[in-house]
């Protein structure tokens, strides 16, 4: 049976090759950013604008017993609204001789719509139904540049 230990959302991650230890680079919790939408667009559409970041979420994994040890992880990012987008979705599979792995899910964009918490949740799927395993939170703030527009 695979065990989720930790999962953190930050911008990098390294792998020191001797050691085999994991370094975590901007580990985040809050994102404000500047956008300049288009100009037939007002702020109040609530449109969804794609902020151009690359981003981690990195998962620590352990196997507790002899059983199962493959399965499927799914990133899910929820908005302030509920609305739901997966954003990863990938095959988990233990090498016989680890009792650890991490996986590290790298993701480009982070889709946005307005200002308040978005909530990556990362679950795992090793019977029948995906389990939620962790939450984590992120702090959107939106600075939207609108042009005036004329009368």
């Amino acid at each position: 049976m695979i065990k989720h230990i930790w999962s953190v959302l930050c911008q990098k991650s390294s792998v020191d090759q001797q050691s085999n230890n994991v370094s975590l680079f901007d580990v985040f919790e809050a994102l404000e950013v500047g956008i300049n939408p288009d100009t037939n667009i007002k702020a109040s559409d609530n449109s969804e604008f794609i902020i151009p970041i690359q981003y981690q979420v990195v998962s620590l994994w352990t196997i507790t017993d002899t059983g199962n040890n493959e399965g499927e992880v799914r990133i899910t990012l929820i908005n302030p609204d509920g609305k739901e987008k997966i954003l990863v979705n990938s095959d988990l599979k233990f090498p016989a001789d680890k009792r650890r792995m991490r996986s590290i899910n790298q993701i480009q964009g982070l889709p946005v719509n307005k200002n308040g918490d978005y909530h990556f949740i990362v679950e795992l799927k090793q019977e029948e139904k995906f389990q939620k395993v962790a939450d984590l939170p992120l702090e959107v703030k939106l600075n939207i540049n609108t042009i005036p527009q004329r009368a």
